[in-house]
């Protein structure tokens, strides 16, 4: 399976001069823990929602600070034609809980612990959707 088949998107993307009041109030409006952070082709940086807390909040630095200077600088990304055994390993590797998926033309969505788990409890469904069937039917006595 690829890592586009399971990836979310949109990306949420701000420029680096973008005020990280405004970043939080675009996490929270899409639904999302981590923004790209770009400025043109190519990645600048991500944050997430625990930057937001522990280099802004926690530095009592104010809600006009640029993301730029606390977004996270060396990204790390997967691509979307990867197997996801690939983000596993990337993930196992790093402590990280996300990851943005890349593409010829940038950053084409995020994938996130949850995106896999999610996924692998419905493959498990899925297998054992036709065994638990096949069980719960009433057997037949031969004659």
């Amino acid at each position: 399976m690829k890592i586009k088949d399971v990836m979310s998107t949109p990306v949420v993307v701000v420029p680096p001069i973008t005020p990280v009041r405004d970043v939080a109030r675009h996490m929270d409006f899409s639904g999302v823990g981590c923004v790209v952070v770009s400025e043109g082709p190519g990645i600048a940086g991500v944050v997430t929602d625990r930057d937001l807390a522990v280099r802004v909040l926690a530095l009592d630095k104010g809600g006009d600070t640029p993301v730029g200077e606390v977004m996270s600088e060396h990204v790390v990304m997967v691509r979307a034609d990867d197997e996801v055994e690939v983000a596993f390993d990337t993930f196992r590797r790093h402590s990280f809980r996300r990851l943005p998926v890349a593409a010829e033309g940038g950053v084409v969505g995020m994938l996130t612990l949850d995106d896999l788990l999610l996924q692998m409890h419905q493959l498990g469904a899925d297998l054992l959707t036709p065994v638990v069937k096949a069980i719960s039917e009433p057997q037949r006595e031969s004659d």
